[in-house]
């Protein structure tokens, strides 16, 4: 059994000569469309790194870690690696490594299905491709079943993808007294997602330091909260959107759909989940939003948490997978999701430029 699961030799795939895009052309990564980016991540990184691939090592375990994630968390702090995460502009880590949050999850290709006529801009508008990732905060036996995505859409040629990052929030879903339960409430689709996080309880320590340490790195107050202006900025070929055009949504709020709720399994790990019963071409989420004079309003009546904020969003498109579900190396220690700069302390905002 392998303790210390081997990631080093997980490669880069992004800065290759690239021959297996387009017949009898050699090709650099910033030549492909969002498309092709997509599918080659996907298919030269998390289908090449599949953890079935290595059959002499165990996939990493999502309940267990407790030690690995207090090395990873003493190296983050230590060498200042939060301001990194948050102002890194790649589709790939420098070099492979375990995350400090949601080391371990599953990926599949999926393409943003807009409603006709969204008042949104940019990405929000157009059929775009992109890579999502489910995965856990952290190893369950210390902080519980957390889940939260990771979004990638990519954008044609010489131009960065933009992505957001989702959870619910960062308190436990399942309730305390199943706390060393391996076999229930493990469902990604168990609640809604959304960009905009609650705080966590006073008793949850471990989150509760989570949020600070954004907030050394963030606007305070501003932790973990995702802005996805990055989004409405730009079109899926790389045009950019006229400044005084860019719509965005304040909040997203991702409905996980009744075929993704029934088909799913709580009581096994996620990523066999996940890999058994969501296939290609299934709709995962309906995706709906809501403008910020919009919430502020709702607040003002009370009107507060995701789910009763849902019933007054207005659904902007939908997320369909095309592709299984895998879990594999290059998906954990080299794919990279960039959290929003957004809300970056002045002191970090030369760094994200």
């Amino acid at each position: 059994m392998t303790i210390d699961y081997e990631y080093k030799d997980t490669p880069s795939i992004i800065h290759r000569e690239i021959t297996t895009v387009r017949s009898g052309e050699r090709l650099k990564y910033s030549d492909l469309t969002a498309r092709e980016k997509r599918d080659y991540l996907f298919d030269e990184g998390i289908r090449a790194t599949a953890y079935e691939n290595y059959k002499d090592e165990k996939r990493p375990d999502v309940i267990l870690g407790v030690v690995r994630f207090g090395r990873s968390a003493l190296k983050s702090i230590a060498n200042h690696l939060l301001s990194d995460t948050l102002t890194r502009v790649s589709d790939e880590l420098e070099e492979p490594k375990p995350k400090l949050f949601h080391t371990y999850g599953t990926t599949a290709k999926i393409v943003f299905i807009p409603e006709p006529n969204t008042p949104y801009t940019g990405i929000f508008s157009e059929q775009a491709y992109g890579l999502i990732r489910f995965s856990y905060a952290g190893p369950v036996i210390g902080v519980g079943v957390v889940p939260g995505l990771g979004l990638k859409f990519l954008v044609d040629r010489d131009h960065p993808s933009q992505n957001m990052v989702a959870m619910r929030k960062l308190d436990r879903q399942q309730p305390f007294w199943h706390f060393f339960s391996k076999h229930s409430h493990n469902s990604v689709f168990q609640n809604l997602f959304t960009n905009i996080l609650p705080l966590p309880r006073l008793t949850n320590l471990t989150m509760r330091a989570v949020n600070a340490r954004f907030e050394t790195v963030n606007e305070k107050g501003k932790g973990l909260n995702q802005s996805v202006e990055n989004l409405a900025r730009i079109h899926v070929n790389g045009a950019p959107v006229e400044r005084d055009k860019v719509n965005a949504p304040y909040r997203l709020i991702f409905r996980p759909t009744k075929q993704a709720i029934e088909s799913s399994d709580p009581t096994v790990d996620f990523r066999d989940d996940l890999a058994r019963n969501i296939g290609a071409g299934t709709t995962i989420y309906d995706v709906f939003a809501l403008s910020e004079s919009q919430e502020l309003d709702l607040k003002k009546g009370g009107v507060e948490n995701v789910e009763d904020l849902l019933g007054h969003g207005k659904m902007i498109g939908r997320l369909q997978t095309e592709s299984e579900f895998i879990a594999s190396k290059y998906g954990d220690y080299r794919l990279f999701f960039k959290h929003s700069d957004r809300f970056i302390q002045e002191k970090f905002k030369k760094k994200a430029e």
